[in-house]
C-alpha cells in the first residue's frame, strides 16, 4: 500500500496524498482482494522432503525494513511475534521502518552501504527491478522455496512466481494476493456542513474538491495540504481524470515515470513529463501553493498525511479501499463527532488488476541469515497466527473475530494498530484476508463500483529491465530530484511552460530518449511474446 504512491493514483485523487502505495500507498498499494476466503494453515519448518530444517543450534535475530510509518502498539505487536517465532524457528525480527517522506532516499543507501539486513519490502513500484539488477537482492530459486518454504511452495499462485522473473530468475516472494487498484478520499462531515457544501457539490468531477480545500485553508488559516508523507513527485496535484483516462504506468521506469494508453492499437510508451497533463498539474499546484491551500513548505514537510487528518490539520486524506477503510475505523473512533464520510476518487475512470509484484518480500544477498528468513516469510503468509497478528494486530486488544470467524471487528485500541498499517502487504495471501466490520458504511457499493470498471492492463506483468540504460537513468534521476522535485511542489523560476521546457530538453541530454527507445523495445518484444 498507496498506497505506493504513483502520479496517476494520486493525482486521481485530485489532492488527497495518498501512500503508494502501498502499497502506498501512501501511497500506498494496499487493495481490495478479488477473494476472500479463510484457511488456516499450521507452522512448519519441515521441507517438503520431510527432513525437518535444524534451527536448534544457533537462536537468530532477523533485521527486517518495511515502508511507512510504525504504529503504536508495533513492539508490543512484535513482541508476541517474536514469542512465536522464538518456538518455532529460534528466531526473533528487529523491524525498521523507512518513512513515506524519505524512503525513497534511504531505500538505496541500505544496498550502496553494504547493510547486512535479511528483508526488506520491495514491488514493481519500489525498486525490485532496479535492486535486482544491481545485484542487491539474493536469488530465490524453487529449491529453495521447496525446502524452506514448503507452506509456500504448496500455496503459491504459479503465475506470481512468473511475474517476479527478471531475465528467467527471481529476486522476490511476492505477495499471494489478486489485487485491484482505486482511489479514495475520506472527508469530515461536520466541514462540509459548516462550509454549506454537499457531497455532490465536491465530488461530482475531479476538479470539485477544490472548493472543500480552498474553504478549510481560508476558515482555518493554515494550508489544506502539507505535502507530508508522499514521495516528491507523487505531490498530490489537481490534474483533470479526463487526462489520463486509460493510462497505466510502465512497470520499472523508476522515478521518470512513463505511461501507455491502454485502449491504443498500437502501444506506444511516454514519459509523463512530457505531456500536457504534467503541465495543467504543475500550474495548479502553483496557483494553489499562491493561495495557501498547499504549503510553501510542503517540500521539506515530513509528516505523515493520515496524522495530518487524525489531528485536524488536514480536511481530507486518501487512498486505496482497504486503507481508506482502515483509516475511516480510526478517525470514527478517535472523532465521532466529525461524521466522516468516504467518497470514490476514480471519477469513473477504469482501475486495473494488479500483478502479484505490486507487494512482495526479498531478501538482502547480504544477509546472514537468508535460510531462517525464508522460513519466517513463510510463517507470515501462511500461519494465521503470524498473519493475524502482523495484519490485525492482537486479538482481544486491537481487534476480535465476527461470529463466523470470517470478519475483523475492531475494538477500542484498534487505532493503536490499524489493520494493514504495519506494512504487512509483503505477505498477504488470499487466503488468509478478512474483510473489517465497522468501517466505511457504503464500503461494498464503493468496491462494486470499482470492480465494474476494472480491467487488466495490457502490460499487467510487464517490468522494464533497465540494464541496458542503468547509466542515463541515474542522471535521469539527478535531474528529476534537482529540477521536477521544486516544480511539482510549485516552485517556479520563470514560467511554467519555460521550467517545464527546461526540464525536458535537460531529460534529453540526460539520455531520455534512449530509455524511451529501449523501453519501446522491450515492450514490442512483450507485446509480440504475449499476443
Amino acid at each position: 500500500m498507496k498506497k505506493s504512491i504513483k502520479w496517476k493514483s494520486i493525482l486521481a485523487l485530485s489532492l488527497s496524498a495518498t501512500f503508494v502505495l502501498a502499497g502506498c500507498g501512501n501511497n500506498s498499494n494496499n487493495e481490495n482482494s478479488v477473494s476472500n476466503t479463510t484457511e488456516t494453515t499450521p507452522s512448519s519448518n519441515t521441507a517438503t522432503n520431510g527432513e525437518a530444517v535444524d534451527t536448534s543450534k544457533e537462536e537468530v535475530e532477523l533485521k527486517m525494513y518495511l515502508l511507512g510509518e510504525k504504529p503504536k502498539d508495533f513492539d508490543l505487536v512484535y513482541g508476541e511475534v517474536n514469542k512465536l517465532l522464538k518456538q518455532d524457528i529460534n528466531a526473533t525480527v528487529s523491524v525498521t521502518f523507512l518513512s513515506w517522506a524519505d524512503w525513497a532516499q534511504k531505500y538505496p543507501l541500505l544496498f550502496a552501504s553494504g547493510d547486512d539486513f535479511d528483508l526488506i519490502y520491495t514491488s514493481n513500484w519500489a525498486q525490485y527491478n532496479t535492486q535486482a539488477s544491481k545485484g542487491g537482492f539474493l536469488e530465490v530459486t524453487k529449491e529453495m522455496v521447496d525446502k524452506y518454504m514448503p507452506l509456500t511452495a504448496a500455496n503459491m499462485y504459479p503465475e506470481a512466481w512468473e511475474q517476479a522473473k527478471i531475465n528467467g530468475k527471481v529476486y522476490m516472494l511476492p505477495s499471494n494476493y489478486k489485487e485491484i487498484q482505486g482511489a479514495f478520499t475520506l472527508l469530515r462531515g461536520d466541514l462540509l456542513d459548516k462550509y454549506g457544501l454537499t457531497l455532490d457539490d465536491v465530488t461530482k468531477d475531479s476538479k470539485s474538491m477544490r472548493k472543500y480545500l480552498e474553504a478549510f485553508s481560508k476558515d482555518t488559516k493554515t494550508p489544506a495540504i502539507m505535502g507530508g508523507g508522499t514521495t516528491w513527485w507523487g505531490m498530490p496535484t489537481y490534474i483533470p481524470s479526463e487526462m489520463m483516462k486509460n493510462w497505466f504506468e510502465v512497470g520499472g521506469t523508476g522515478n521518470y515515470h512513463v505511461y501507455y494508453d491502454d485502449t491504443a492499437d498500437s502501444i506506444k510508451a511516454f514519459p509523463f513529463i512530457d505531456t500536457d497533463a504534467f503541465v495543467e498539474g504543475v500550474k495548479v499546484t502553483k496557483e494553489w501553493v499562491d493561495k495557501g491551500i498547499i504549503s510553501k513548505s510542503a517540500m521539506v514537510n515530513k509528516s505523515s498525511d493520515g496524522n495530518e487528518f487524525l489531528n485536524g490539520k488536514a480536511p481530507n486524506v486518501g487512498g486505496n479501499l482497504l486503507t481508506t477503510n482502515s483509516k475511516y475505523i480510526a478517525v470514527k473512533e478517535q472523532h465521532p463527532d466529525w461524521n466522516v464520510v468516504a467518497v470514490d476518487s476514480n471519477y469513473g475512470n477504469p482501475v486495473d488488476l494488479k500483478s502479484f509484484t505490486q507487494n512482495g518480500m526479498a531478501i538482502n544477498r547480504n544477509a546472514k541469515n537468508p535460510e531462517r528468513a525464508m522460513m519466517f516469510l513463510d510463517l507470515l503468509r501462511n500461519d494465521e497466527r503470524y498473519f493475524n497478528l502482523t495484519t490485525y494486530g492482537i486479538e482481544g486488544k486491537h481487534y476480535k473475530l465476527s461470529d463466523d470467524g470470517l470478519n475483523i471487528v475492531p475494538l477500542a485500541e484498534n487505532g493503536n494498530f490499524a489493520p494493514d498499517s504495519a506494512s504487512p502487504w509483503g505477505w498477504r495471501n488470499d487466503k488468509l484476508y478478512k474483510l473489517i466490520g465497522g468501517g466505511i458504511p457504503n464500503y461494498e457499493e464503493l468496491r462494486g463500483n470499482m470492480l465494474e470498471t476494472a480491467v487488466t492492463p495490457k502490460l499487467q506483468s510487464f517490468v522494464f529491465d533497465d540494464s541496458n540504460v542503468k547509466n542515463e537513468l541515474a542522471t535521469i534521476n539527478n535531474v528529476l530530484e534537482q529540477y521536477e522535485k521544486p516544480m511539482v511542489y510549485g516552485v517556479i523560476k520563470s514560467s511554467v511552460e519555460e521550467d517545464v521546457q527546461s526540464l525536458r530538453n535537460r531529460l534529453k541530454e540526460a539520455g531520455a530518449d534512449k530509455v524511451l527507445a529501449e523501453i519501446q523495445k522491450q515492450v514490442d518484444a512483450y507485446l509480440a511474446a504475449n499476443k
